[in-house]
């Protein structure tokens, strides 16, 4: 019952703050065109403090090794076991907040490596773009599942040896994701550098242009390799988790992805490999 009380009251806090701005003309949503803020791990500190950890293990999930490495001496191990099984899903992630402002231009670059013994060919997201509640219209992350419990925005899907780039525009549906590219046949046991170069937005004017191992895998439009399609649900942005997640279709083996040289910048030159 308290609890009850306590979630009531911070639910009237927010609409008591969106009323307070609404009176001043502005909405507590992000501004357009607001700053990125930089974010850069290549583990060589052996910290993971700079990120939202939602891992049921951090001991198994998430460790740092030595090799393989993409550059300098550590990188990421993430591990994810049968049962694994956090936050309403089976998953071992790692969160960014605060990168996928409205309105903001933002390359997003990491490398991994898919091990050799990887065997689960159910799909697999190495890393996604999940919507936030919207306040101001009386969002929070309840019910269940949390939010909403659609498909993502935009993703990065590992699924029978293929490497997918995934799109969804519809917040109330998991039925209309669409597959913007594919590579099949995916090797595993190397090094694969992707970039994602964005802008966000909840209209058509928001894109998203993937390079893979210095290629676009984004289909050419005629002009350039953009795709144009809404990936805000709405304009408190999006936050930005790599790693495994599964959902609820519950993996047999344990699988294993090395990640290493994640950034997070405005210009493409500070986030190449």
């Amino acid at each position: 019952m308290q609890y009850s009380i306590n979630r009531f009251v911070v639910k009237l806090l927010f609409f008591v703050f969106g009323l307070v701005w609404l009176s001043c003309g502005k909405v507590p949503t992000s501004e357009p065109n607001a700053a990125v803020e930089s974010f850069s791990a290549d583990f060589e500190n052996a910290s993971l403090a700079n990120f939202h950890l939602l891992v049921p293990d951090t001991a198994f999930n998430t460790t740092i090794v030595t090799s393989p490495v993409r550059k300098g001496k550590y990188a990421l191990k993430n591990a994810l076991r049968p049962d694994d099984f956090t936050n309403n899903g089976y998953r071992a992630e790692l969160a960014v907040y605060d990168c996928a402002k409205y309105k903001t231009e933002v390359y997003y670059a990491f490398s991994f490596w898919i091990d050799t013994a990887y065997a689960d060919p159910a799909y697999n997201l190495l890393c996604q773009w999940q919507d936030l509640p919207y306040y101001i219209q009386g969002e929070w992350w309840d019910p269940t599942p949390l939010l909403r419990g659609s498909s993502p925005p935009l993703a990065l899907v590992y699924a029978n040896g293929a490497l997918d780039v995934k799109m969804n525009e519809n917040p109330s549906s998991n039925q209309e994701v669409v597959t913007v590219s594919s590579v099949p046949a995916l090797p595993k046991g190397q090094w694969h550098d992707v970039i994602f170069h964005c802008y966000w937005s909840d209209d058509n004017s928001a894109f998203v242009e993937v390079k893979l191992n210095g290629e676009f895998i984004t289909p050419f439009n005629g002009n350039d390799y953009k795709y144009y399609k809404r990936n805000l649900f709405n304009r408190t942005g999006n936050y930005f988790k790599f790693g495994q997640y599964r959902g609820k279709e519950k993996t047999k083996h344990t699988n294993i992805v090395y990640f290493d040289e994640l950034k997070i910048a405005s210009t493409y030159n500070a986030v190449a490999p």
